[in-house]
């Protein structure tokens, strides 16, 4: 199995409403992280991408008012991100 995008999946665009997963989820609170955990293909609530935006330091970046949602490569990268880290 591959964590890369194939052909026919829906690929993020280069402009996409959140910044690389890479740099805000470790910084995310771990409330929040199992929150998106708990239903990583549902919509991020408005204060969740406010969040990410102020870690980001995209303040000034206006918060997108229709859903956004995780793309496959950001599930695939908390995918690996949760087999790598012990919630106890």
């Amino acid at each position: 199995m591959t964590s890369l995008l194939e052909p026919d999946q829906e690929a993020p665009t280069a402009e996409g409403p959140l910044p690389s997963i890479g740099i805000w989820w470790p910084m995310l609170e771990a409330p929040l992280q199992r929150e998106i955990l708990e239903h990583p293909t549902a919509p991020l609530r408005m204060s969740i991408v406010r969040r990410i935006y102020d870690l980001c330091e995209l303040d000034d970046r206006p918060v997108p008012r229709s859903g956004v949602r995780l793309g496959p490569n950001e599930r695939a990268y908390i995918a690996g991100w949760v087999h790598a880290v012990d919630w106890t």
